[in-house]
């Protein structure tokens, strides 16, 4: 269902903290920026093509303190353009999550394709048939993500209009936790599609578009210190640095005991990008994973001993 010659539809969140005012979330968790859009758009998003909507049928869909109410920004536009969310000055932190509500509305042809990048990372890359079908390449969905589907949630009433989408991306794990220490973050929303007036393409308006709302940044310190995490004595796994440049992945491990271990790299879908076997001897190493020029993305280091598995992420840049 992607699209053989796809333009690009891009929402750009660029996070590069403002000063602010920064407000405990829970524990080691600050809240560095949030809008629900009810005060018009903030000084610090850049949206041409998308205008400020009243969220009609979404109304009241997500988790309590989280939901679709009032206002949602909405991408209107045929021609493409990026919207831009500028934040700076991360106060120090090692992970970071990024929350949001994710509408989908109208007649969505299968051929846009939802792609969302954090720090040039690919972590989000799924096509939406809602027009002639109502099917998805993003399932299964995590347990609480998917708010509505099926149904005509507004901004029209005919024919092929009638299976909006209303998603929950603030539970969807590749949006949590992201290894980070950075004093600011880019995350781009592309949808990838040709934008003209046929059914194949991008047509934006009252045929298709899609809205945000209720999106949020935090930044925890999560007491992870190479030092501690590969102490002997317990089976784990870090990558450091995180993210990682191209194809130049380090681990550092720890062994609880001698024996053989697996140490692997796994892309989203699971499949495996490099291995090592390993004759452990105990204790901790540095341990090199290169699997040539990697795209960027999420990557899941995987390491095994008998019967005990850890998992750390990984983030590869360019």
């Amino acid at each position: 269902m992607r699209p053989s010659a796809p333009g690009v539809l891009s929402l750009v969140l660029v996070l590069l903290v403002t000063p602010l005012p920064l407000t405990a979330v829970a524990g080691n968790t600050i809240l560095v920026f949030s809008t629900e859009f009810e005060s018009g758009l903030p000084p610090e998003i850049s949206a041409p093509g998308s205008v400020l909507d009243n969220v009609q049928g979404y109304a009241g869909l997500g988790p309590a303190g989280r939901q679709f109410d009032g206002s949602f920004l909405r991408y209107t536009s045929v021609p493409i353009h990026p919207t831009t969310l500028t934040v700076r000055n991360l106060p120090a932190h090692d992970h970071l999550s990024v929350k949001f509500l994710l509408g989908l509305i109208d007649s969505w042809d299968g051929t846009e394709l939802m792609q969302i990048s954090v720090d040039g990372a690919l972590v989000f890359n799924h096509w939406f048939q809602l027009a002639t079908g109502d099917t998805t390449s993003y399932h299964p969905a995590p347990p609480g993500a998917i708010l509505s589907m099926g149904t005509n949630l507004g901004f029209s009433g005919c024919c092929y209009y009638d299976r909006d989408r209303a998603y929950d991306l603030g539970v969807e794990p590749v949006f949590l936790d992201i290894p980070h220490t950075a004093d600011s973050v880019q995350v781009v929303w592309t949808l990838s599609a040709v934008s003209g007036p046929a059914a194949t393409q991008w047509q934006g308006g009252n045929d298709e578009s899609w809205a945000i709302d209720a999106l949020s940044v935090e930044v925890s310190t999560q007491n992870v210190d190479v030092g501690d995490v590969t102490a002997p004595g317990r089976l784990a796994v870090v990558a450091a640095p995180n993210p990682a440049r191209a194809g130049a992945v380090r681990l550092q491990l720890a062994f609880p005991a001698a024996g053989p271990v697996r140490v692997e790299l796994v892309d989203l879908a699971g499949r495996r990008i490099a291995q090592r076997d390993l004759a452990a001897a105990g204790g901790s190493l540095t341990l090199d994973l290169s699997a040539g020029r990697l795209s960027p993305g999420l990557y899941f280091a995987r390491v095994t001993q008998g019967t005990e598995i850890r998992t750390a992420r990984v983030i590869v840049t360019d």
